[in-house]
């Protein structure tokens, strides 16, 4: 098994959520807001390439 392209942790990785947003920095605003984040927690905001 290899590490995926998530954080580097030992954790399970504990869900996805799919958001719109009009650019980096608003994504961000809304990546804040998660509890997981104000608590110490890790979360990564990525983009997602339509083909």
């Amino acid at each position: 098994m290899t590490d995926g392209p998530f954080a580097d942790t030992r954790e399970v990785l504990g869900g996805i959520c799919l958001i719109e947003a009009a650019d980096p920095d608003e994504a961000i605003e809304v990546a804040a807001r998660i509890p997981a984040a104000r608590l110490g927690g890790t979360v990564e905001v990525r983009p997602v390439v339509e083909r």
